[in-house]
């Protein structure tokens, strides 16, 4: 099967855009013969035209994300504004969540939202003090969410060898049902794994895009209050989206 060569890894080197000639001088700078001086500022160029096109991406979807609030944060924001800047967003979700993992994507989008609005609005209650340990638990989160993608790239290739050695050994009991069995299995992990690399890369992205908006010193204290009130409510709506209708 095509997808059983894809792994995690791949998934979030594609995620963040790197080339196949990056990802060849990576796989050489980890073997014990290193890089050439060379490959290594040739591997130190890529680096440098990702970052680039990352920061643009960032200030894209930063002032995207800043559009996209503007409907509720440059309102009276009353109760009827604020009911339509809700519908607004339900229609969203009822389209995305129709997409290819598209619930998946509601909810971490949802939670990095949810946790970006809250450590700035408890920064701006206590003076500093909450938000210093809302960040605490930021870094707490992306420890938690990095050991999650390792974990399941791990059991993906764990079950791939498991499947390599049954079917190396072959036997009776090696039949074309428990063949089949185990590549719904493996094509499974390996579809869990591939999402947790792009998540991760998702949330990343998204993390910084959070912090542009809510931290741009041009912007007035009381706006980017607003917005952070704004991200709560999209935040929070991602978040309790489910399957039914």
């Amino acid at each position: 099967m095509a997808i059983m060569d894809k792994s995690e890894e791949d998934a979030r080197m594609e995620a963040q855009g790197m080339t196949d000639a990056e990802k060849e001088l990576r796989e050489k700078q980890k073997k014990k013969a290193g890089l050439t001086k060379e490959q290594r500022e040739e591997l130190a160029a890529y680096e440098m035209e990702r970052k680039k096109i990352r920061d643009e991406r960032i200030a894209t979807l930063s002032k995207k994300l800043v559009d996209r609030i503007s409907v509720w944060t440059e309102t009276d924001k009353a109760t009827d504004v604020t009911a339509a800047f809700k519908e607004k967003i339900h229609l969203e979700i009822e389209n995305l969540k129709m997409e290819s993992f598209g619930l998946e994507i509601l909810h971490a989008i949802g939670t990095t939202y949810v946790m970006k609005a809250s450590s700035f609005l408890k920064s701006q209650k206590f003076l500093g003090i909450s938000g210093f340990f809302s960040r605490i638990k930021d870094k707490g989160t992306l420890v938690k969410d990095t050991w999650s993608t390792m974990s399941a790239a791990i059991d993906a290739q764990l079950t791939m060898e498991e499947m390599a050695k049954l079917e190396e050994q072959g036997g009776d009991a090696w039949t074309d049902e428990k063949k089949a069995e185990y590549e719904k299995r493996v094509t499974g992990k390996i579809l869990a794994a591939a999402w947790r690399g792009s998540k991760f890369e998702i949330q990343s992205v998204l993390r910084d895009v959070c912090d542009a908006v809510l931290n741009d010193k041009k912007i007035k204290l009381e706006k980017r209050v607003e917005r952070a009130h704004a991200l709560m409510i999209i935040g929070e709506m991602f978040q309790k989206v489910s399957s039914s209708p």
